[in-house]
């Protein structure tokens, strides 16, 4: 082995023992901060206003729920550390209907089994994506313990989130549709209608990954669709239509001065208001279609341009949050390649640092002026290693990734 093999093995090394070592930092906050589990209960207040038969997108009666199931319990009011503020409920409905017969639990049972099964998501989605991007046994299996145990996959446990069933139904649709059941990876892309805001792009992202399976997977995933919708409408009479404008309204409630935007619009967006703020983001995604219409030619093999779409659509989306870059995992595997050799890159290796390190400046509550959305520095250059490494290949080069 050379003596730059050598550096590269050291480094990974190093970079496992200090992914194994935030576990610690990890238990600390779960027991200590009030936090914890902020997004579940949302979730879970939601199911329990379905279990009583009502509307969880009504913000009055989902707030009601709130207050009784975690603040009178305790006799906290507003301004203590334990409060839980008002959280509405914007997740598709199939969420509220699966916790359903799990409300007669207390919040506190059903949370770690909530975040035991997004761990197990997170985990299977991560092998599924290996196993079809090339990655031999061994390493596919250090690298799904290290993402289980990275920053994102907590964040998505400490705030209790769904991002990681989006996460699991893309995995699942791009290696069975790989493996030839692409029927079976469509019905297993309409996970991705519990958050549309990320999800709505997976289909065209594993139709361009696989287009010879591109027809038949685009069939069942709106076969599945159909019967999805029609299995909430039933469930929920007269609710699954108050969703859209759910989503607007939480939307607009996030105007203001929101956390986390882990998207490029984080350098930007929070210091704006008014037409300005509007202009700057219309201005931005215009500037960003017109680099993907451009990066497109270019990557001319199916693995770069299903990427390709998938990075641009996270970086160019208004509103996403550190816990949704699970979500470009398959990214981060290509750019590092089956054999490694992607640590020999220096902007590549830098990224990989960055999302192990840089997100927990948000999380212990730095900012710098208004820019408090960190992760959006990892995710940017995550961009400019793809475009260095992938885009800017000539196409010849580009229509043979050594990927998969």
């Amino acid at each position: 082995m050379t003596a730059a093999g050598r550096g590269i093995r050291r480094r990974q090394r190093l970079f496992v023992v200090f992914t194994a070592v935030l576990v610690l930092a990890y238990a600390r906050q779960l027991v200590v901060a009030p936090t914890a589990g902020q997004d579940f209960r949302a979730f879970f207040a939601a199911a329990t206003v379905a279990a009583q038969g009502g509307d969880p997108y009504d913000w009055t009666a989902l707030g009601h729920i709130e207050d009784a199931l975690y603040n009178t319990p305790t006799h906290v009011r507003a301004g203590d550390s334990t409060y839980y503020d008002f959280l509405p409920y914007p997740e598709g409905p199939w969420l509220a209907l699966a916790l359903e017969p799990l409300t007669g639990l207390s919040w506190q049972t059903v949370y770690p089994i909530f975040a035991a099964l997004m761990l197990l998501a997170i985990a299977s989605g991560s092998w599924l994506i290996l196993l079809r991007l090339g990655w031999p046994a061994t390493r596919r299996r250090i690298a799904v313990v290290v993402v289980t145990l990275s920053p994102i996959a907590f964040f998505n446990v400490f705030q209790g989130q769904v991002t990681a069933l989006v996460f699991l139904g893309f995995a699942a649709a791009w290696y069975l549709a790989w493996r030839g059941r692409s029927v079976a990876g469509g019905l297993a892309l309409t996970l991705v209608w519990i958050k549309p805001n990320l999800g709505v792009a997976l289909p065209v992202v594993v139709a361009l990954l696989e287009p010879a399976a591109s027809r038949r997977l685009l069939i069942s995933f709106a076969a599945g669709s159909i019967v999805a919708f029609g299995a909430a409408t039933l469930a929920l009479p007269g609710v699954l239509i108050h969703w859209p404008a759910e989503i607007l309204s939480h939307w607009r409630a996030a105007q203001g001065a929101q956390p986390d935007i882990a998207s490029i619009h984080s350098f930007y967006y929070p210091a704006l208001g008014g037409p300005f703020k509007t202009a700057a983001l219309i201005f931005v995604v215009l500037v960003g279609c017109a680099y993907a219409a451009w990066a497109l030619r270019r990557a001319q093999a199916p693995l770069a341009r299903g990427l390709t779409v998938l990075l641009l659509w996270f970086v160019l989306l208004p509103y996403v949050h550190s816990f949704d870059a699970i979500l470009l995992l398959p990214v981060l595997a290509v750019l590092l390649a089956a054999d490694q050799r992607g640590w020999g890159d220096a902007t590549t290796e830098i990224a990989v640092w960055a999302f192990a390190i840089v997100p927990f400046a948000y999380f212990v509550g730095w900012h710098l002026g208004f820019f408090n959305g960190f992760t959006a520095i990892p995710i940017a250059l995550l961009l400019l290693a793809w475009h260095r490494r992938i885009v800017m290949r000539s196409p010849a080069v580009s229509a043979q990734p050594r990927a998969a």
